[in-house]
């Protein structure tokens, strides 16, 4: 499904934006073209679009495209993390369905080791189905919606992105400061995790 028509349907589906953002932590924005954000800026003029915040108060914003086939999906935190997540809006979202314990896999990423965040992915995914055992079907709902199909392999998608398209963006707070934000790879890993640890070496 094209850019436009998926912006349409998470824009005005309410029971899709009801899903999202109980369960998947996304919640769509319908903001008139050119909002700017009040939390990220980019210094060298980068258009952006917002199209969604979490809970937390990030933001999510498909930037130029440039020389890319499609806009890349950006992430900010209000923590002063920031990086490209994805490599267009669909992929973007089949991260957010396929992986709702993406920002985990980051956080204890060991300073963004793939293999770090393929161990993480299981015991976090575990733990948010047991708090939110719907999601399984409200996946299939929300693919049903959107078109998305599952990703081939979201843990891939999600660090090739960040690794690669992320200092093609570099992202600066609104502050006075203007202050550059950081890496959205934590420096933890899962055996920073008391009950992962334990679940690991019991």
């Amino acid at each position: 499904m094209n850019e436009a028509t998926l912006l349409e349907i998470l824009r005005t589906n309410t029971e899709l934006q009801r899903i999202l953002q109980s369960d998947f932590d996304f919640r769509p924005l319908a903001v008139p073209l050119g909002t700017k954000s009040g939390l990220f800026q980019f210094s060298d003029g980068t258009h952006y679009e917002l199209v969604g915040s979490d809970a937390s108060g990030g933001e999510f914003a498909l930037c130029d495209q440039r020389n890319l086939p499609a806009r890349p999906l950006l992430y900010a935190s209000s923590e002063g993390g920031a990086g490209i997540i994805a490599r267009s809006l669909e992929s973007g979202l089949a991260i957010i369905i396929d992986l709702p314990s993406w920002q985990d896999c980051l956080h204890f990423s060991g300073k963004g080791q793939l293999a770090e965040m393929r161990r993480v992915a299981p015991l976090s995914e575990s733990d948010v189905l047991e708090a939110k055992p719907q999601m399984i079907s409200r996946r299939e709902t929300l693919r049903k919606y959107l078109g998305v199909a599952p990703a081939h392999d979201a843990i891939q998608e999600l660090h090739s992105s960040l690794t690669e398209l992320s200092p093609l963006y570099p992202v600066y707070g609104t502050d006075p400061d203007h202050l550059a934000f950081g890496t959205l790879f934590g420096k933890f890993t899962v055996m920073s995790n008391a009950a992962w640890r334990r679940r690991l070496t019991s």
